[in-house]
């Protein structure tokens, strides 16, 4: 018996000492998590991220460094153009060497906007995702917390589940003032080709399907100007002589080249992706929309028959967002085909002109020229973007997004 006795009492001891170390590693590696989020936190607050205006310089001369040798390949591809058969069985042909441009150009799209505003959306998607999963766990915390003891050494406390509670918070005030730093980013690289933004546009931006599409154009035009300005600098160093003007003035009409090309892939993505998708949501919406009403005409208990009444006003409000997103799109597409018109137009011009100029001066005023058609050309294509009204309008507008992406 009292071998029995001793047996427990050791037992229980033993008990209390794993408990005891169960506990304090928990407690242990929850303090180190804590402290961890709540300096990540500060460090955020008290650092100095690069200013907008430092990131773009950094994104312009790194265009210009990696863009020389494309621009000369993309001038030998359109002389090239010119010269091959419209087709041929033996040999190379326009639509091969067509392929290889627009492979050259999709090499510079991406080396141009890749790492910069293209992600911007990406960010911010992570940033919600994170924000989100903080908050549904606070409210688990909080559940958690209501049942839990003031004082224990083996369960979570009130205090504890607080301190959790906390750190979730000043965590999400990160990833909150990381999203400000985003939108402000964008406002100012608007800015730069001369559309002016609110935040509640660039909000609206972040959550359209083609907002990378709108953003990544912007930032090209903003980046082919200061090309440009290059090529101009390169132009007037190389004074009267005519070969290196022509090399130059090749090489600018590449870069038009290019943003007709950037417009007619997000124009091709509207007609063959986006407006495709939402028009199908709008008739499967109608269509369930009418199945619902017949249902609910055919219901004679009043409780299902209110169902079907909320499952109505539901399927409507999805119905009418859905309507409004479209017109949208199709204002945004409409817009970036007037842009295009013009660009085209300019585009013509310059392959006129380099086969026909021969005094390298003029050559270089119509670059200089094209500034003004780049200008108006970014402010055409940028889409008039409304504000949401209301915080459900932005949410169905983001489910929708994901919808069509």
């Amino acid at each position: 018996m009292k071998r029995l006795v001793l047996g427990v009492v050791v037992m229980t001891v033993a008990h209390a000492d794993w408990g005891d170390e169960l506990l304090q590693k928990s407690t242990q590696l929850y303090d180190q998590t804590r402290e961890k989020t709540i300096q990540i936190y500060k460090d955020t607050l008290d650092s100095k991220p690069l200013s907008h205006d430092e990131l773009r310089q950094e994104r312009l001369n790194r265009a210009w460094d990696g863009m020389v040798d494309e621009l000369q390949e993309g001038t030998a591809y359109i002389d090239e153009l010119k010269r091959v058969p419209d087709s041929s069985w033996v040999g190379r042909d326009k639509e091969d060497v067509k392929k290889d441009i627009d492979t050259l150009f999709d090499q510079i799209i991406e080396g141009l906007v890749g790492g910069d505003l293209s992600e911007y959306k990406r960010q911010m998607t992570k940033l919600r995702q994170k924000i989100n999963a903080n908050k549904q766990a606070i409210l688990t915390y909080r559940e958690k917390r209501i049942g839990a003891p003031e004082s224990s050494r083996l369960y979570a406390t009130k205090s504890e589940y607080d301190e959790k509670i906390k750190a979730l918070k000043d965590e999400n005030a990160v990833f909150e003032n990381e999203m400000r730093i985003i939108k402000k980013n964008l406002q100012q690289s608007f800015a730069d080709i001369g559309v002016t933004l609110s935040t509640e546009q660039v909000e609206v931006l972040l959550t359209r399907v083609d907002g990378d599409d709108i953003i990544q154009i912007s930032l090209m035009m903003d980046t082919l100007k200061y090309v440009t300005r290059q090529l101009l600098d390169l132009m007037r160093q190389s004074k009267e002589e005519l070969t290196q003007a022509k090399k130059y003035y090749g090489m600018h009409e590449v870069l038009l080249e290019l943003i007709v090309y950037i417009q007619q892939k997000y124009i091709g993505k509207c007609n063959s992706v986006y407006l495709p998708k939402i028009s199908k949501i709008i008739a499967d919406s109608q269509s369930l929309i009418e199945q619902t009403k017949r249902l609910q005409a055919q219901e004679e208990d009043p409780k299902r028959a209110s169902v079907y009444a909320h499952n109505i006003d539901a399927l409507e409000w999805t119905l009418k967002v859905a309507v409004r997103y479209r017109e949208d799109l199709v204002r945004s597409r409409d817009k970036m085909i007037e842009a295009q018109k013009i660009a085209r137009a300019n585009l013509k011009v310059s392959q006129n002109t380099y086969e026909t100029v021969s005094l390298s001066a003029d050559l270089y005023d119509l670059v200089a020229q094209s500034q003004q058609m780049f200008a108006e050309v970014g402010k055409i294509q940028v889409p008039d973007i409304v504000p949401f009204d209301n915080t459900q309008l932005k949410l169905k507008y983001r489910e929708l997004t994901e919808k069509i992406e």
